[in-house]
């Protein structure tokens, strides 16, 4: 296609196979190679920074060539364990710090190519993506790992030998390592394009099912990329190569992303549109059934000021009740129930979740890392998500993520996120209610108010107002198109807010951060976001 295209290949086995595919391709009369090697390590991790060293070292060589000899590309293919959003991050800090190196690239569009034979497998698994656990995801054709090299312990001196040798064998405290799916989920998210490769072959195994639920689940997953499927990887460059222009999901972050999710889920921003908390708690909740959009969902109800219709919120927008016959209804035919399909979408609230009562109610989601261990019995009063129905529904949770209030703290701004067997809370910072408004970046005002549940909120007065904290968690799995599945999860999490009496407590001392804590002892890690 007349284009010229630098490649810098990454591999995290000791041979870098896919180097050696291109150099064997590569016509031996082309002069000097526009191929650089990152061998043995990750370009997300530990060779990040000879990926910038890379990329310049191609630019340099490109200005030495004659203007018809000159780069149009780089393409930077990462390892199959690589994790996107670190190079992202690694782009967006030069761009931050004002690397000269930006002046003359931009990354431009993210590729994610997935292996479908084995996808299904991988999204569901309570695997560590490591040498050890899954070697098949580091090490091809039957390579096994290089013998650990220790040369370099020949000159220590022997009581630090000897404490070395002592501890060589016990498993670190904490794994550094991430789940297989949430690196699935992490690769399939953070891209402008996917290309679903070898679906044919699922399809041909007599398996059309399956690659329905997997062209389902990437866009549930990445509802803004753009989706082509391939056989061999095969694919024209127009439709990869420089498509984004830099707008695309290398200028997002977590938040960006999050909006996007929320926005595919048919949710809407404004306030109005969250779910109600007017409790009357006592021991009991008193809901309403504002439940995942604005309309009832209760088939008994029959308050005429309740909105009843069949949006199931569902992916794709149509209304799969088999027993359904409104005519103004969109029916499709692909017999894709909502059971069966993968459905999408947010729960919302304005008050915070009871640390304890989350954790049990996180416990029923298929979490096999990121919790804390049980440690004896656990109040019953804590324990209440015994509901038989409920349990199998969030066992089909491929994904879940949003923003997340808890009641041991009315400042931190905590950020949900599980990928299959993975779970991890994260602290991004300040609520924006509690900053000065003078403090607020100017352009981005109107898209922090949009979060507001009144704009005209004020911190410190009493009032009703909370500002921007909030529950908003996405939920993307199997069957969750339902609307009872929705209203089921909802119920059950409406259960972890703060009953009326907590809540009053909680007002009362919301700025005392400290007899927060006491009260409301949160069991589960939190780590500070990076960015």
């Amino acid at each position: 296609e007349g284009l010229r295209i630098a490649v810098i290949v990454n591999d995290v086995a000791s041979v870098n196979i896919d180097s050696k595919l291109i150099a064997s391709s590569r016509n031996p009369t082309e002069g000097a190679s526009g191929m650089v090697e990152l061998q043995n390590g990750c370009a997300c991790c530990s060779l990040s920074e000879e990926l910038m060293s890379s990329v310049s070292e191609l630019v340099m060589l490109s200005d030495l060539k004659a203007d018809d000899e000159r780069f149009h590309h780089i393409v930077i293919e990462l390892s199959g364990v690589a994790d996107p959003k670190s190079v992202r991050s690694k782009f967006q800090e030069a761009i931050f710090y004002d690397m000269p190196l930006m002046d003359r690239v931009r990354l431009d569009t993210m590729v994610t190519v997935i292996d479908c034979s084995v996808f299904m497998e991988y999204i569901t698994s309570a695997k560590i993506s490591s040498p050890e656990e899954t070697p098949e995801l580091f090490y091809r054709d039957g390579e096994k790992p290089p013998p650990p090299d220790d040369s370099w312990m020949d000159d220590l001196p022997a009581p630090m030998l000897e404490a070395l040798l002592a501890t060589k064998d016990q498993p670190l405290s904490e794994t550094v390592d991430n789940g297989v799916a949430e690196l699935m989920v992490s690769q399939t998210e953070t891209a402008d394009v996917v290309l679903l490769n070898k679906l044919d072959l699922t399809e041909e195994n007599g398996e059309k099912k399956v690659a329905n639920q997997i062209r389902n689940i990437v866009k549930a997953l990445n509802p803004r990329a753009s989706v082509y499927e391939t056989k061999y990887g095969d694919i024209q460059s127009g439709k990869i190569l420089g498509i984004a222009e830099g707008k695309g999901v290398v200028e997002a972050g977590i938040v960006d992303d999050h909006r996007d999710s929320v926005a595919a889920a048919g949710s809407q921003q404004e306030s109005g549109s969250d779910r109600n908390h007017s409790h009357s708690h006592g021991s009991s909740h008193s809901h309403s059934h504002s439940h995942a959009s604005s309309e009832c969902a209760d088939p008994d109800c029959t308050d005429s000021s309740h909105s009843h219709s069949h949006s199931h919120a569902e992916l794709n927008a149509e209304c799969t009740d088999p027993d359904c016959t409104d005519s103004s209804h969109s029916h499709s035919h692909s017999h894709q129930s909502t059971h069966a399909g993968i459905g999408t979408f947010v729960y919302r609230a304005r008050r915070p979740f009871h640390p304890k009562r989350l954790l049990a109610f996180l416990r029923h989601l298929p979490i096999v890392r990121g919790l804390p261990e049980t440690k004896g019995d656990i109040d019953s009063q804590e324990m209440i998500f015994e509901t038989e129905a409920l349990k199998p529904i969030l066992k089909r949770v491929l994904r879940s993520k949003g923003f997340t209030w808890c009641a041991d703290s009315n400042i931190a701004a905590l950020y949900w996120g599980q990928s299959g067997g993975s779970f991890e809370m994260q602290c991004l910072g300040r609520w924006w209610a509690t900053l000065p408004r003078e403090q607020w970046p100017a352009e981005a005002t109107s898209m922090i108010l949009t979060d507001f549940d009144n704009t005209d909120h004020v911190e410190g007065i009493d009032s009703i107002s909370v500002g921007d904290r909030r529950q908003e968690i996405v939920f993307i799995g199997q069957g969750l198109g339902d609307i009872s599945s929705q209203t089921k999860i909802g119920e059950e999490l409406d259960n972890c807010l703060l009953d009326n009496d907590e809540w009053n407590f909680f007002r009362a001392q919301r700025d005392d951060e400290e007899q927060l804590r006491e009260k409301f002892l949160n069991p589960i890690d939190t780590r500070m976001a990076t960015y």
